[in-house]
C-alpha cells in the first residue's frame, strides 16, 4: 500500500515536473518578424550584446525581447504649426522614411530605457524632426517659402538626419508636404502676388514698347535711306543726262517729235528748222 502511494506521488511530482518544462519550452520560443531584430534583455547581466534575426529563437524565460524595425518604415509626423522669419504662421506636415542601425540596437535599447520604436517614434523622433523644422523655417520669408519648399525640403532632411544618426537611426528621405497658411496670411501673400504679377505684367508690355519702338526708328531709317539712295540716282541719271544733250541731240529730238507741219513764225514768211552746222 506504502509502496503504491509513493509511485503515485512520484507519478504526480513527474508529470508536473513534464508540464512546467513544456509550459517552460513554450515561453522560450520568441518569434522575429519580417524586417525587424530583437535585443535580448537578460535579468542577470543585462542587455545582450547581438540581437536576434527575424525567425524564431529559443531565449530563456528570464529574458525579455524588444523588437525594434531594421528595414525602412514611412512614419507620419501629426500636423503642427511653425512661424516663418518675418513672423507668418503656417501649418505643415510631414514624413520620414528610416530604419534602425542593426549594430546599435543594443545602444538604443539602452538610451531609451527599453521603450519600444513606436514609442520612439512618437516621442525622441517626433521632436527632433519637428525642431528641424522649425529651424529651417525660422530662416525664410513667407513668400521664400513657397519659392523655395525642395530647398526647405532638402535642409530639414539634412539637420533631422545629422541630429539622430549618431544615435543608430537611419533617415532614408523627409517628405514635406505643401504648408497651409491661415486665412489673413493666405489674403497677404496673395497681395503681394497679384502686385508681382502686375509688376511683371507691367514690364512686359515696356519690353515690347521698347522693341516697337526700335522697329520703328528701323523701320524709318530703312524708308530714309530708300529715299536718299532713289534720289541720288535721280540725281546722278538726270546729271548724266544734262551732260548728254548736245544741240544735235536736241535737234534730233524734235524731228522725232515733228509732226510734218512746219511752224509759222509770226512776220516772217518762211518757215525755218535749224540745222547745226558740223563743228
Amino acid at each position: 500500500m506504502t509502496v503504491s502511494v509513493k509511485t503515485k506521488v512520484g507519478a504526480v511530482v513527474v508529470g508536473a515536473v513534464i508540464v512546467t518544462g513544456a509550459v517552460l519550452g513554450v515561453m522560450s520560443i520568441e518569434p522575429i518578424s519580417q524586417g525587424h531584430a530583437g535585443v535580448v534583455y537578460n535579468r542577470s547581466h543585462g542587455v545582450e550584446e547581438k540581437a536576434l534575426g527575424q525567425g524564431w529563437h529559443l531565449v530563456s524565460p528570464f529574458e525579455r525581447v524588444t523588437e525594434y524595425p531594421v528595414s525602412t518604415e514611412t512614419v507620419k509626423v501629426d500636423k503642427f504649426n511653425v512661424q516663418t522669419k518675418d513672423g507668418k504662421p503656417l501649418t505643415v506636415e510631414l514624413s520620414y522614411d528610416y530604419s534602425n542601425s542593426l549594430e546599435k540596437l543594443p545602444y538604443i535599447y539602452n538610451k531609451f530605457k527599453g521603450q519600444d520604436s513606436e514609442t520612439i517614434q512618437s516621442g525622441w523622433l517626433q521632436t527632433r524632426i519637428k525642431k528641424a523644422t522649425l529651424n529651417v523655417f525660422s530662416r525664410y520669408s513667407v513668400l521664400e517659402v513657397f519659392q523655395h519648399q525642395g530647398d526647405i525640403n532638402a535642409e530639414i532632411e539634412k539637420e533631422f538626419r545629422s541630429t539622430v544618426e549618431e544615435h543608430g537611426f537611419i533617415i532614408d528621405s523627409v517628405t514635406l508636404g505643401a504648408p497651409t497658411p491661415d486665412k489673413k496670411t493666405s489674403q497677404a501673400i496673395q497681395a503681394v502676388v497679384d502686385a508681382q504679377q502686375k509688376l511683371e505684367q507691367l514690364e512686359i508690355e515696356k519690353k515690347q514698347t521698347k522693341v516697337q519702338a526700335e522697329k520703328d526708328i528701323e523701320k524709318a531709317k530703312g524708308e530714309s535711306e530708300a529715299k536718299r539712295i532713289t534720289a541720288e540716282g535721280e540725281a546722278k541719271a538726270n546729271e548724266i543726262l544734262r551732260k548728254s544733250l548736245s544741240d544735235e541731240i536736241v535737234n534730233y529730238k524734235a524731228i522725232e517729235q515733228w509732226d510734218g507741219k512746219l511752224p509759222q513764225v509770226t512776220g516772217g514768211s518762211t518757215p525755218m528748222i535749224t540745222i547745226p552746222k558740223n563743228k
